[in-house]
C-alpha cells in the first residue's frame, strides 16, 4: 500500500547521518539567505520611509506656521 515510502536502496546509518546533516545544513543556508533577504527589504523600506519623512520635514519648515497667528500669547 506504501510502497513509496519504501526505501530504495538501504543505506548505512553513517550514510543516513550524513543525509541528515546536509539536509540540516541546506536549510538553515535557505533561512539564513531569506532571512537577509527580508532584513535588505526592511532597510530598503525604512530609507525610503526616512527620505520622505525628511522631504515633508523640509516642506513643513517653509510653509507659514498658521497657528502663530492665533496664539494671542507674546513669544
Amino acid at each position: 500500500m506504501f510502497e513509496y515510502l519504501r526505501p530504495r536502496s538501504l543505506a548505512t546509518t553513517q550514510e543516513a547521518i550524513e543525509y541528515l546533516e546536509l539536509h540540516q545544513a541546506a536549510q538553515e543556508f535557505r533561512l539564513e539567505l531569506e532571512h537577509r533577504a527580508s532584513l535588505e527589504e526592511y532597510c530598503q523600506w525604512y530609507y525610503q520611509v526616512a527620505a520622505e519623512n525628511q522631504r515633508d520635514l523640509e516642506q513643513m519648515r517653509s510653509e507659514l506656521n498658521l497657528l502663530r497667528l492665533f496664539n494671542r500669547r507674546p513669544v
